[in-house]
């Protein structure tokens, strides 16, 4: 056997390492009208959040915010999102998987990737001992995955009751404990823990920050 082949011989392996027999990667793609979510955990659910931002009627532009936990009820790890009107072109996907904790987003190929570090600090701990999620801005929608465990979520604007420091300052901070259930959740807890999934979508800029906890900040 030559070199190459050799070369081939461990590609292939590294694949089948990485993922076992019957498992696929966690995707996330956009169909014409659709969000389809592959790889995911064969019956369980995954949690869905999108933002749009079309034209509308009076010229002005219009965004919508699609947040929605999904089921695979027939077990073949693959969930469709269907679009009334179909996938508009400015518009950002994120999507995790409830038990496992993996992740994955989607824009239309002509909109382009979106993925940015955050604007502000992030993930921070304050000295009251409670977690939040700083960033500059004046409008974000935040969502917190636990695996295993639940989902929170808030839709942050600036200056009003889910701006924990209550100034319009273009400054965002959103408690931790204070982010709203998701599908008969538990109520959310006050501190980040390792491998909590946080996703963050800018509406006004469709810009998308994801992040997973590598210990507590």
């Amino acid at each position: 056997m030559n070199r190459r082949s050799y070369c081939w011989l461990w590609a292939a392996l590294a694949v089948l390492w990485a993922f076992p027999a019957g498992a696929a990667p966690f995707r996330v793609s956009l169909d014409n009208d659709a969000v389809i979510v592959s790889g995911t955990t064969p019956k369980g659910q995954v949690v869905l959040l999108g933002v749009t931002r079309e034209i509308g009627e009076d010229d002005f532009p219009v965004l919508h915010r699609h947040l929605i936990t999904l089921s695979d009820d027939d077990g073949d790890g693959v969930i469709r999102y269907s679009v009334d009107g179909g996938i508009p072109l400015r518009s950002v996907w994120a999507v995790a998987d409830l038990k496992s904790g993996d992740f994955d987003t989607a824009s239309p190929e002509r909109f382009g990737t979106r993925r940015v570090n955050w604007r502000g600090r992030g993930l921070e701990h304050r000295n009251d001992g409670r977690d939040a999620v700083e960033n500059r801005g004046n409008l974000l929608e935040l969502l917190v995955v636990r695996p295993g465990a639940g989902a929170w979520e808030s839709r942050i604007s600036d200056g009003d009751a889910s701006d924990s420091d209550g100034a319009i300052d273009g400054r965002l901070e959103g408690l931790l404990d204070q982010l709203q259930p998701v599908a008969g959740t538990a109520p959310p807890p006050s501190v980040f823990q390792k491998d909590d999934v946080v996703l963050a979508i800018a509406p006004n800029a469709l810009e998308i920050t994801l992040v997973k906890v590598p210990a507590v900040p």
